[in-house]
């Protein structure tokens, strides 16, 4: 990631946590790992990235466009969204969104999805709420992966107050349902800072 770049993400942690939920972007194994179920096919294809950030997942996902092909990107971080302009915005295949993925039309469009949102640091509720978003935009068949940070839930409850372990564990408990009816694998990337799990999911 170029220079100016990385300080953009540390300015956004800095002043944003909750939305940015990390000190630096992610790294290219785990970019590789959460972007490997999209294999565009012979037809045109629709994909959905949702919190890119700097663009470490999207630069993957711009390389596998084919003719026809489209990536929408949501972004909540208006920095972080006109920097994906200037990255992306060229390409009339993709369409840069700054706004809360819960304002997306609810129909199912989208034929591969990929989070990259810190959905660790949300309300319980906002993030059944993301999920049943990204849930009702699929298609029957679609698939779509997100990351956590390994343990990091069970890192951070003795550090924390009940409040805020109270919140975890509903997150957990959020989480693990959505997991168990739709989940696929998961693939551990030890080269990311922290170290990830890669979550796949296929909606039917």
């Amino acid at each position: 990631m170029p220079l100016n770049e990385r300080l953009v993400f540390l300015k956004q942690f800095v002043r944003n946590f909750a939305h940015t939920g990390a000190v630096t972007a992610s790294s290219r194994f785990l970019a590789r790992a959460i972007t490997d179920h999209v294999r565009p096919g012979h037809a045109p294809v629709k994909i959905l990235e949702v919190g890119a950030g700097t663009g470490a997942f999207t630069e993957r996902l711009v390389k596998l466009l084919r003719p026809g092909d489209k990536l929408v990107v949501y972004e909540i971080n208006e920095e972080f969204a006109n920097l994906l302009r200037k990255r992306f915005g060229h390409s009339p295949q993709v369409e840069i969104v700054c706004a809360p993925i819960q304002a997306i039309e609810r129909k199912p469009t989208f034929d591969f999805i990929v989070a990259g949102l810190p959905l660790n640091n949300f309300p319980p509720d906002l993030v059944r709420e993301i999920l049943e978003t990204l849930r009702g935009v699929a298609k029957p068949g679609a698939t779509a992966s997100y990351f956590e940070y390994a343990a990091i839930r069970r890192l951070k409850s003795p550090f924390v107050g009940p409040t805020e372990r109270e919140r975890l564990r509903s997150v957990a408990a959020v989480m693990a349902e959505f997991l168990r009816r739709h989940h696929i694998r998961s693939r551990f990337v030890l080269f990311n800072v922290p170290p990830a799990f890669a979550r796949q999911l296929k909606f039917h």
